[in-house]
């Protein structure tokens, strides 16, 4: 297991910068997901960390040792990036053997731990064939078991599921995590999905267009996403937004929802100084009757239906705002109906900089 530390990690490529000033720390033995979506810098990080892409500025540590100049071999990792780069003149066997012939490990180990990495990824029966007759989701398995046949103290995994049919990505998260949890080693997963973050890693990295906006444990970044960005990122379907504005009558302030609907804030001291907000609600917390006494109904009108399961993913239009809930896959919606929410299930945001001000209580809470 190694601690890993990334110190104002830079990198450009043809003048567009893609990483820029990155800097976090995870702990010997961690399982830290990087979350964010396509084109947020995450390949790169991950590239640089294995060694194989220099930065243009900033340090990789290991073990409190400079490593950022150090080829991919002394750093004893396993990887598997999404262009999982199999040498086609190899067979799966072969493929997956690759890291332990390195080693000079006997021959008897290397078909012990092959086979049996081959079994637990269900590609036992492909040992003897090449990449060139493998799928897309096969392939991706192979590199898997190549990066994980080896006994590394860090292990990089690039959106290893992204290849797999719905069915096989399913199980396979049960498989992996299984493999991962047995792992002595410190484990960096990077994906998009913010199901996959949840389900792996122990601790959240988000980033976003090159820069890292939050981290922390998984369920503290998913239950207090500290800006706007993560809150984007940290659900799908993301998390609803709303403007809002500070109306004062007498001696309370209210959040005004264009009118349609006023909140009283008076009690959780906003900053004076910003007149608007936004007012941030999870797809899962709007509801098509009362949950508890807090509940306010809402008219909505019904934009469109997706299904999503055993549940539709339904988007709908309050005033100016487009909002998503989740409701039953069988029900049948009005054109236009009343939906329900809690302002305890609100989270309050600056509009001037996107930071968490406060999630809503009620006074006297």
């Amino acid at each position: 297991m190694t601690k890993i530390e990334v110190k104002n990690i830079s990198k450009s490529f043809g003048g567009k910068k893609v990483l820029d000033d990155v800097s976090f720390t995870i702990d010997s033995g961690d399982f830290v997901s990087i979350l964010g979506p396509t084109n947020a810098g995450k390949s790169t990080l991950l590239k640089i960390i294995a060694g194989v892409e220099n930065p243009d500025s900033g340090q990789i540590l290991f073990d409190d040792v400079d490593v950022t100049k150090y080829p991919p071999q002394k750093r004893n990792i396993g990887v598997i990036f999404q262009n999982f780069a199999l040498y086609p003149n190899l067979t799966v066997f072969d493929n997956i053997a690759s890291p332990l012939k390195a080693k000079n490990i006997s021959k008897d180990k290397i078909e012990m731990k092959v086979t049996e990495q081959a079994r637990i990824l269900k590609i036992d029966a492909l040992l003897k064939k090449r990449p060139n007759e493998l799928s897309g989701g096969e392939a991706q398995r192979t590199a898997l078991a190549r990066a994980l046949v080896k006994d590394a103290a860090v292990y990089l995994l690039d959106e290893p599921l992204t290849n797999l049919d719905y069915k096989l990505k399913e199980s396979m998260k049960i498989e992996l995590k299984k493999i991962l949890q047995t792992k002595r080693a410190t484990i960096i997963y990077a994906t998009p999905s913010p199901e996959e973050a949840l389900v792996f890693a122990n601790t959240v990295i988000f980033l976003y267009n090159g820069h890292v906006v939050q981290t922390g444990g998984v369920r503290e970044c998913y239950t207090s996403p500290s800006n706007l960005i993560a809150a984007q990122i940290c659900s799908t379907p993301p998390m609803n937004l709303i403007n809002t504005k500070i109306v004062t009558k007498g001696n309370k302030d209210f959040l005004d929802f264009e009118g349609k609907l006023e909140l009283d804030v008076t009690h959780l001291n906003l900053p004076k100084e910003e007149k608007e907000f936004v007012v941030g609600v999870y797809p899962f917390n709007l509801y098509l009757n009362p949950k508890g006494g807090n509940s306010i109904a809402i008219p909505v009108e019904l934009e469109l239906q997706e299904m999503a399961g055993s549940e539709m993913t339904v988007r709908l239009r309050w005033n100016s705002s487009s909002l998503v809930m989740y409701v039953p896959f069988e029900k049948e919606l009005e054109s236009s109906f009343k939906m329900y929410l809690d302002p305890t299930d609100f989270f309050i945001y600056s509009k001037q900089t996107g930071k968490l001000i406060t999630k809503y209580k009620k006074s006297g809470a």
